[in-house]
């Protein structure tokens, strides 16, 4: 089977378009170009959509005198064939698929159906319930959670799960996977692995996952096409801090060279690790690997000179996120 990601040297995709929004005019701009500036920390791809999500620091808000930093400016930026379009400055979160293909971004109590760039519907406000990250299961129901436990809304109820009335270990989680047989896998803080399948929740802790101690936890859970459940790993004393379980055994990934890294998952069902190294608090370079036939491969990213922290790719590029900006590699 051909390798799809074989190492690319044509690497930089840009092309003119024209876009006017909002009174600001960016005619003749690509894509990349308008990005620059900004750092972009989620993408994600829908059929020929590319959605950004970026981050700037705002030079001209107001700071209170007691401020000792600058606020961040979240935007959503969406691009295809045809060019691209961008939403005004506001809180959203990179966007979320349901299995109808309907499109949703978020606050941190509020989900928003997407029916345009700048064009969102409420469908559900959680009140006093904050939540860092939402998932549909496969009946369309909403999984919500972050600080405060989890929360399950079935198109017009919502149930909170807590340390109190539920087997829940802590209220604090860093993640939910949702694997194609329905299964919730919930990471929870230094508390192990909650799963949920259809009403049996089961904790499994931290004792029960080589390597983890009572300081480790797990957090960002991917769920791949074999129902494999992949997580980045805090733990002081592993040699990797990425690690994977098929259903009955744990496996450390790329042990003993990668430390600190992210994982991310491609429109295609891949796999991705992005490790950034510095030295003395200066950026030195990005590895980025991908999860091919059961190994770990090199992508090419010498020519990519900033910190690398998003990765997504279709069956024709691949999407990297920098703190300086969008690079679009051809496979």
């Amino acid at each position: 089977m051909k390798n799809p990601f074989r190492p690319a040297f044509l690497v930089f995709l840009l092309f003119a378009v024209s876009c006017e929004k909002g009174g600001d005019n960016i005619n003749s701009r690509s894509y990349t170009g308008y990005l620059s500036d900004k750092a972009i920390v989620s993408i994600r791809i829908f059929g020929d959509d590319i959605w950004i999500l970026s981050w700037k620091i705002c030079d001209t808000c107001y700071m209170a005198p007691f401020m000792s930093y600058r606020p961040m400016i979240s935007q959503l930026t969406v691009i295809n064939d045809h060019g691209f379009d961008y939403e005004e400055p506001t809180v959203v979160s990179i966007p979320v698929a349901d299995h109808h293909g309907n499109l949703y971004t978020s606050t941190n109590n509020q989900v928003f159906k997407i029916n345009g760039i700048g064009d969102y519907s409420l469908i559900l406000d959680t009140e006093g319930f904050q939540f860092n990250y939402f998932s549909f299961d496969k009946n369309d129901n909403i999984w919500l959670g972050g600080y405060n436990g989890i929360a399950f809304w079935n198109g017009s109820t919502l149930n909170v799960y807590d340390t109190i009335n539920s087997l829940l270990p802590t209220n604090i989680t860093h993640g939910m996977a949702i694997d194609s047989s329905d299964n919730k896998w919930i990471a929870t803080d230094f508390k192990g692995l909650l799963k949920i399948a259809g009403d049996n929740w089961e904790i499994i802790p931290n004792s029960a996952i080589p390597g983890l101690g009572e300081h480790s936890y797990l957090l960002s859970p991917l769920a791949d096409e074999d129902n494999n459940i992949w997580f980045s790993v805090f733990n002081p004393d592993a040699g990797s801090n990425i690690i994977m379980f098929d259903g009955s055994e744990w496996n450390y990934q790329y042990a003993g060279q990668v430390s600190h890294a992210s994982l991310n998952m491609d429109s295609e069902g891949t796999v991705w690790i992005i490790s950034n190294e510095y030295e003395f608090s200066t950026f030195k370079k990005s590895t980025l690997l991908y999860y091919y036939e059961n190994n770990w491969a090199d992508f090419e990213v010498s020519t990519v000179n900033s910190a690398i922290l998003a990765v997504n790719a279709d069956a024709g590029k691949v999407y990297i996120g920098t703190v300086n900006g969008l690079r679009v590699i051809e496979k």
